[in-house]
């Protein structure tokens, strides 16, 4: 059986909260989402117009003042295969890290300890932005899914500690010989 694109899951599952535009569903993606699962416009665009063409979204434009806007919304029947996919199992998954790919070719200590610094830098970096929005989601007082969204965020967290915590021993263990 041929794989599923899960981008048109990403999609139904924003527009269970109401409609919007491709836009607007980039832009929260990139606030939100983005952080473990990427999406492109190169993806978004082509694939509310499969929706569209399925039946699972409906598409109207909106005109504010001169400027034409496409609004999404999600059927019936695009809340049924969201639903369909949300209750199956969760399928497998092969992760890409290029950091670890590097690490696998490493062949001595300086590149290892380039790859270590450079990959603590970044990790470092992500956590204070994802600490950053943790800070912002505690001090939103009325949005309903305010407890699952700093729940998924905490997982990043608490790789990101854990993969911090590893970097520095590695550095300190194998990178400076």
């Amino acid at each position: 059986m041929k794989p599923t694109n899960k981008t048109r899951y990403a999609i139904l599952g924003i527009l269970s909260d109401g409609p919007t535009t491709g836009y607007e569903i980039k832009s929260l993606m990139g606030r939100s989402t983005s952080y473990f699962w990427r999406e492109s416009d190169s993806t978004i665009y082509p694939t509310l117009k499969i929706l569209a063409k399925e039946g699972k979204v409906l598409s109207e434009t909106l005109y504010v003042g001169k400027k034409k806007k496409e609004m999404f919304s999600i059927t019936k029947a695009g809340q049924s295969e969201f639903k369909a996919w949300f209750n199956s199992p969760t399928g497998s998954e092969t992760p890409r890290n290029e950091f670890l790919l590097k690490l696998f070719f490493v062949t001595n200590q300086e590149e290892m300890s380039r790859l270590f610094q450079e990959r603590l830098e970044k990790a470092e970096k992500t956590y204070q932005e994802y600490k950053s929005i943790e800070d912002r989601l505690e001090k939103l007082d009325d949005y309903p899914r305010k407890a699952i969204r700093l729940l998924s965020l905490r997982y990043g967290i608490s790789q990101l500690t854990l993969e911090i915590t590893w970097l520095k021993e590695g550095i300190l263990k194998y990178a400076h010989r």
